[in-house]
């Protein structure tokens, strides 16, 4: 050694550390971490410096870190610097190990069965210190986001809206927050430029900053969704029965929309042009045909159906759920038949008196048309056919 490196080595001596050691990289990080730390850190790094190897480059590199005195963490980055001057090349900065990522607060997820007019209710809550974070949103099926509150929530709060809304007959059941996520998404595209305060884009990133996921109803595992067309129908036969739901009380046509139809029907059934039997009744079909297209949309109705099917399942109804979802799939698979499914004719003809049934004082040889038996005719009219 070198009378240059003298104050160097002897204050390595000095501290019980040996040259060679450091030098091959033998020298224990621990018992140099602990003399760093000591109030002969900014010395040992300076002597450090003396030492131009890689091994010593590393150990700076690696002790640099976890010293906490910031004149010793300077001392050792001008040490560094000074071996790179001698050839020593910096060592790449060590990769951070992985942290455990901590959990985000799970998010929960509530939605309600449609109403009559296609509305229904999600709930998102994400837990606040001392709170929760309540996302309340009011969707329309097919219109999009109609109403969005955003509020800080107590568990009084919370408890007392649910009730207020189940004394409403809108009863909130848990879904995959998630899939309710990618509902208001697609409910806000729906709608267009939100309204000042009805921007779920703009909080949805206390939620998630994830991609949404392609929107669709959520399915439950209680009720398995019909496995074929030929399956639906089967079950759709019995779809009437629908109509003592609940739910279902309100789907009836508005009654403005429906008059046209009511009296269509009504000029039919008091025409001064005697008609058969036959011949009323198809007339009355061609009624019920163009007011299901305009009153329940197909495409929209199974919408509706499936998010209800959803909470007749987890509400611990799961016939009604799959006669839900086999009206459902007949819609989508058939829509300009949507009226020969006894559920749909069933609401058509709640807002259409004349359709179905006989006035108070019927004429000779009026009709009596009953959903069931729109199926009925249906089958003895027309041909046979398979499907393929």
């Amino acid at each position: 050694m070198t009378a240059r490196h003298a104050p160097g080595t002897e204050t390595l001596a000095r501290l019980g550390l040996d040259a060679a050691e450091l030098a091959a990289g033998r020298a224990s990080d621990d018992e140099v971490l602990a003399l760093l730390a000591g109030p002969d850190g900014v010395a040992l790094a300076d002597a450090l410096g003396e030492l131009p190897h890689p091994a010593v480059a590393m150990l700076l590199a690696r002790l640099e870190g976890r010293v906490a005195e910031k004149a010793v963490r300077k001392a050792i980055r001008r040490t560094l610097y000074r071996l790179s001057q001698r050839g020593v090349a910096r060592p790449a900065p060590a990769a951070e190990p992985e942290r455990p990522r901590v959990a985000a607060p799970e998010v929960e997820g509530l939605v309600s069965a449609f109403d009559g007019r296609g509305d229904r209710i999600l709930w998102l809550l994400r837990p606040l210190t001392g709170g929760t974070l309540l996302v309340a949103a009011q969707l329309n099926e097919p219109g999009g986001l109609r109403d969005l509150q955003v509020v800080d929530a107590g568990r009084k709060q919370l408890r007392a809206a649910r009730e207020r809304l189940e004394s409403e007959n809108l009863r909130l059941v848990p879904a995959r927050w998630a899939v309710l996520d990618a509902l208001l998404v697609e409910a806000q595209e729906r709608a267009g430029t939100p309204q000042p305060g009805h921007d779920y884009l703009r909080v949805r990133p206390q939620f998630t900053t994830e991609p949404a996921a392609p929107p669709a109803e959520p399915v439950s595992p209680h009720a398995r969704p019909p496995a074929n067309v030929d399956e639906a129908s089967a079950l759709a036969a019995g779809s009437v029965e629908l109509v003592e739901q609940r739910e279902f009380r309100g789907w009836g046509p508005d009654p403005e929309a429906a008059t046209p139809y009511a009296d269509d029907a009504e000029s039919i059934r008091r025409s001064p042009i005697v008609l058969t039997e036959f011949q009323q009744e198809e007339r009355l079909r061609e009624v019920l045909a163009r007011a299901t297209a305009a009153l329940y949309p197909p495409a929209v109705l199974a919408r509706r159906l499936e998010g209800t099917a959803y909470v007749l399942a987890e509400t611990g109804r799961p016939a009604a759920a799959r006669l839900a979802l086999a009206v459902a799939t007949l819609l989508r698979d058939a829509p300009q038949r949507a009226h020969e499914i006894p559920f749909v004719a069933a609401l058509v003809g709640a807002g259409i008196p004349g359709l179905f049934a006989r006035s108070e004082a019927p004429r000779e040889g009026a009709l009596v048309l009953t959903p069931e038996e729109v199926l009925k005719a249906r089958r003895s009219s027309r041909p046979g056919h398979t499907r393929g």
